[in-house]
């Protein structure tokens, strides 16, 4: 991607997330990456357009940093870890979760998109809950229950922020509380191996210290 481009789309992550979507045209984004209009439309003809590329980037970083766990190993414990990293990827990105309904209303194009990426989603899903019952933390009859998990799921996974915001806590409460409840949507069908993985991710025993910021990381 070229300097230019991650410049752009930078700028207009953080405008979306700080105003929201409704809030922010292209020539916003236009001024606060100090380009005219029409230069950032040779890069990005609409503000969809911009949506879109910011949508394909939060997918493609859960894919290539978050859901790496091989199937054969994927364990409850896995599960965790997967939804911690994309709920922590997805503050960065929060706009999606806060106004991305009106968004794909009025573009045909992320309308589009969203439906391609819902697919993958429930694929992911279906792949998961299928290693958990080969590996032996949940039970085979969980299985039939596969639609009634993921639509569960997605509630958690689309409502949280605007949860957590309602309630007044920080990013990284919000992450680990909502991570766990949608993991413990899966306490009732556990075996007794994922019944002592699942108590521990419960206990907070898996959560780990949380990331560092950018700052921190350069030692300021």
């Amino acid at each position: 991607m070229s300097d230019t481009r991650r410049r752009i789309l930078d700028s207009a992550r953080a405008l979306f997330n700080e105003h929201g979507l409704s809030r922010v045209g292209v020539r916003d984004v236009a001024r606060a990456t100090g380009m005219s209009p029409g230069n950032l439309a040779y890069h990005f003809p609409t503000k969809g357009a911009l949506v879109t590329a910011l949508l394909t980037e939060l997918y493609e970083l859960n894919q290539s940093a978050v859901f790496t766990e091989p199937m054969q190993t994927f364990s409850l414990a896995s599960l965790y870890a997967a939804a911690t990293g994309a709920m922590r990827n997805m503050v960065g990105y929060r706009f999606v979760l806060l106004n991305y309904v009106d968004a794909v209303r009025a573009s045909p194009e992320l309308a589009g998109l969203e439906a391609e990426l819902a697919k993958k989603r429930r694929e992911r899903h279906d792949r998961m809950l299928a290693a958990l019952v080969e590996n032996g933390f949940v039970e085979r009859a969980a299985l039939a229950r596969s639609d009634v998990l993921y639509e569960q799921s997605s509630m958690i996974s689309s409502g949280w922020l605007t949860a957590a915001a309602l309630r007044g806590w920080d990013d990284e409460r919000a992450v680990l509380h909502f991570a766990k409840a949608g993991c413990a949507l899966l306490a009732p069908h556990c075996t007794e191996r994922g019944a002592r993985q699942m108590r521990r991710i419960l206990r907070g025993e898996l959560d780990g210290p949380a990331p560092k910021t950018k700052n921190e990381r350069k030692g300021k």
